[in-house]
């Protein structure tokens, strides 16, 4: 449950907007607390400390037992932990080496935040960042800290949080990691105000200005907001909650960069609000509210308009920050075994939560340090700029050459490596020292002893090519399109085919951008039944050597027939898609989540990541078929998860329709039937017409006979319907077929790309092994990765021929006790990842 959201939907009215969530009785944090919290304490009068034999650090833990002085009651008599008195009894047995201090109560004890409900408040006390809303200030001196103390937080009682620091009461409130995460964040969050056409706004700011609007699409961010989906531009519905720190947040805590910040989007002027309600600005964040609007798109420069660029940028701002956690327990009593141990679970938590929640931009270490503070003496100094240089040499023991570094800049030197003329590998570091005598310093810190290096040499290595090939494809739907992905170390220099047809002389065909390292190109245009082409992708890079790489050592031969094979590895083999009734949505789209067989693309009607949106009319449309012959079949497998009534009747369903010669759409029924009818009556929906509906239970094969529809034309739909509530997996489609009499479809065509069975055994003590079978070789990579994304060891790395091998590999004893996950690639594409328990 995000703390600072709004306690209920709205601030007004009744229906859902009375639903009293928590969201703003959990947080509270204000501006202007940190400080009232200095007021506070200088206007109360202390009395002598008590002694605390109980004060200690258990672990990565500060346990601080009240010595008399950190409570006082306010006039209502409320107990209130005095921040102020505890952070300087912390700083007596630790340095000033945290950015943040996170004061948890031992179980009984609570503190008062401004509410009787609020759980959780930061206190900010330092800020030298400009842009991000906040004046600079510091105020954090008295607390203990000189210099590095940014903010407090005060977390109240451990009773009042879930033992399980991932666990939640429902699927829109926030975990004991969430509190954490989201009192964390207000040190940079959400603070601005937005330029509009010369006006400073309060657009995406929602309670108190200090918390996300509820209509922002802030990417489901932890500071409440909402993540919006948009499957039409005058129609809008909430996703996701609580997912993480969305691109806004990242761009304000100096992760990322304005250039990596996308533009983002407020939905004004709601209305037709599903469920029926009243909602504002600061309402409760939930999934599943569907309305009418208008997007107003907003971008970093809007931001920077009204507060002034982020400074420092992402390029020069902190991405690792230190949190110290503290226990505070009653006078006379130690801490507990089980708070430590809730208190511990959050610790060791937070720090793999921190940096999902970012997208791995930043770091956050939880680790506590037992030392008394340092004392700093501050003398202003000067860099010596005739000081910069750099120093290099070939790799081994020869004294280092110098180059004077000159400035580039305000802080900023430059200078060119000399041309060394001979291949091999280099050493190098940069030196540079004060205006003062003896104070200087070396990068890398080793200087002459551990130096920089890097090789100069001839590149060999080829450009590196992934291609699915076409092995059949019908007369009907030729020219095929061919997509490689092509990349190389240095640089992609150029690409092309080369075919020749029927065995006849070596041709070249061009190739188009397809994004961000894909090319396309086609082939086989006027080729009659019978046909061959045999073709593959070529590259070049960028090398002075101009080395070139082929996507199959022989080429790949295409076989042109009557039947359609369309399996979506090459695109979107000339099918389309769009809404059809008036007002509802198209959910469409290529998809690599699940693909039959595996490890493929298939087209999705509904959300890589999240339930399929609602209000749908989808409709994917195949190519026209000219020539249908009795005998003549579609085939496909598809799978399907759909919101139904019961067994019989379908709140939203899936089905197939057909056109003949240009005329109304029907139901086409396929040769095993439908699963259930719909129950609702109201275009498009159609009470007892038949669909599918439930759960498929995977994927699953079906056939129709088109046979009655000869001779054509005739053109097939996928039509999903979804009405306005609860949603599932969606309706995927792969692997269509269209065959004719008298036609077969090779084996090869049907066979699986690639069979993964799970890494075993799991719990792993040493050795770990994985079953890998393919239809065609390919090189793979087998490694294994922290919870935070960090790859900790490559378990195997080379060529996988066709057929089946048994991977094998010892996990390194450098490995410690934990989870961690395995990741099969195939060709530089990730097919499978597994979680691992290293068990020493």
């Amino acid at each position: 449950m995000p703390p600072g959201g709004a306690a209920v939907r709205s601030s007004a009215g009744s229906g859902p907007a009375d639903e009293a969530r928590g969201w703003a009785a959990a947080c509270g944090t204000r501006l202007e607390s940190g400080v009232e919290m200095l007021l506070e304490h200088n206007a109360r009068a202390e009395g002598a400390p008590l002694p605390t034999p109980n004060s200690t650090d258990a672990g990565e833990i500060a346990v601080l037992e009240d010595d008399g002085t950190f409570f006082f009651t306010d006039k209502g008599g409320n107990p209130i932990l005095d921040l102020v008195t505890a952070s300087r009894a912390f700083y007596r047995t630790h340095g000033d080496d945290y950015d943040c201090l996170a004061f948890y109560l031992a179980s009984g004890l609570t503190t008062y935040l401004g509410s009787p409900t609020a759980l959780a408040s930061s206190y900010p006390l330092r800020n030298s960042t400009f842009g991000i809303g906040l004046d600079t200030f510091d105020i954090a001196a008295p607390l203990g800290s000189p210099a590095r103390l940014e903010n407090v937080l005060s977390m109240n009682g451990l009773h009042r949080y879930a033992d399980n620091p991932f666990y939640s009461t429902d699927p829109d409130s926030f975990t004991p990691l969430d509190f954490l995460g989201h009192e964390f964040g207000h040190r940079w969050l959400a603070y601005v105000y937005v330029d509009s056409a010369g006006f400073i706004v309060p657009a995406l700011l929602g309670r108190a200005y200090q918390h996300w609007n509820f209509f922002f699409d802030c990417d489901a961010s932890i500071m409440e907001g909402c993540g919006w989906t948009s499957p039409a531009p005058d129609s809008f519905r909430t996703d996701s909650v609580t997912v993480g720190y969305g691109r806004v947040d990242r761009y304000l805590m100096g992760l990322v960069s304005k250039a990596e910040t996308d533009s983002f989007f407020v939905v004004n002027a709601p209305t037709a609000f599903n469920p029926s309600g009243i909602y504002n600005y600061q309402a409760d964040p939930f999934v599943g509210l569907g309305c009418r609007g208008r997007a107003t798109w907003w971008h970093v420069s809007d931001i920077e308009a009204a507060n002034g660029p982020r400074v420092p940028d992402a390029a020069h701002s902190p991405h690792a920050f230190r949190l110290g956690l503290v226990l505070v327990t009653a006078h006379g009593n130690a801490a507990t075994s089980a708070d430590l141990a809730k208190l511990e679970a959050i610790r060791s938590a937070f720090g793999p939560y921190f940096a999902a929640a970012t997208r791995y931009r930043g770091s956050v270490d939880c680790s506590l340090e037992s030392h008394a503070g340092r004392v700093c003496i501050v003398h202003t100094i000067a860099l010596d700029p005739s000081s910069v240089r750099l120093f290099w040499r070939p790799a081994g023991n020869g004294p280092f050459n110098m180059v004077p570094m000159s400035s580039a800049g305000a802080d900023s030197f430059a200078a060119t490596f000399p041309a060394v003329g001979t291949a091999g590998n280099y050493q190098y570091y940069l030196h540079a020292a004060s205006d003062s005598s003896g104070i200087a310093a070396d990068e890398p810190p080793g200087g002459a002893s551990a130096p920089h290096w890097f090789r100069v040499g001839a590149d060999v290595t080829p450009p590196r090519i992934v291609h699915y090939p076409v092995v059949a494809q019908g007369k009907a739907h030729m020219p095929q399109t061919l997509l490689a992905h092509v990349t190389d170390n240095l640089g992609v220099d150029s690409v092309w085919v080369e075919y020749s047809v029927n065995g006849g002389p070596l041709l070249s065909a061009a190739v188009t951008s397809a994004g961000r390292d894909s090319f396309k190109a086609t082939v086989g245009a006027g080729l009659d039944s019978g046909s061959a082409v045999a073709y593959r992708f070529a590259a070049r890079d960028r090398a002075a050597a101009h080395n070139v790489a082929h996507s199959s050592a022989p080429p790949e031969t295409l076989h042109v027939g009557r039947n359609w094979v369309l399996d979506f590895e090459n695109g979107a083999e000339g099918l389309i898609h769009a809404p059809y009734w008036y007002s509802y949505r198209d959910a469409w789209h290529l998809t690599q989540v699940s693909s039959s067989p595996p490890f493929g693309t298939a087209w999705l009607c509904g959300s890589d990541s999240t339930d399929y949106p609602v209000h749908l009319d989808s409709n994917l449309y195949l190519p026209v078929l000219n020539d249908v012959v009795p005998g003549t079949h579609l085939q496909f497998n598809h799978r399907y998860g759909l919101e139904n009534l019961d067994d019989v009747y379908a709140w939203d369903g899936a089905r197939l329709e057909i056109s003949v010669s240009g005329g109304a759409w029907q139901v086409l029924t396929p040769v095993g039937g439908y699963s259930h009818v719909f129950y609702v009556n109201s275009n498009p929906f159609q009470r007892n017409t038949p669909c599918w509906s439930g759960q498929s239970n995977g994927w699953r094969g079906e056939t129709v006979d088109l046979s009655p529809y000869a001779p054509g034309p005739v053109q097939v739909r996928f039509r999903m319907l979804a009405d306005d509530f609860v949603g599932g997996i969606g309706w995927s489609v792969d692997h269509v077929l269209v065959t004719y009499p008298g036609s077969v479809i090779s084996v090869a065509e049907a066979t699986p790309r690639a069979a993964i069975g799970p890494p075993r055994p799991n719990p792993v003590r040493g050795a770990l092994r994985q079953s890998v079978t393919l239809a065609k070789p390919a090189r793979g990579e087998w490694a294994l990765f922290d919870l935070a994304g960090r790859r900790v060891a490559t378990l195997w790395r080379g060529p996988i021929p066709a057929g089946g091998l048994e991977l094998s590999a010892t996990v390194p004893a450098s490995v410690s006790n934990g989870l961690y996950f395995t990741r099969l690639a195939l060709d530089g594409r990730e097919q499978r990842a597994d979680r691992v328990a290293v068990i020493r």
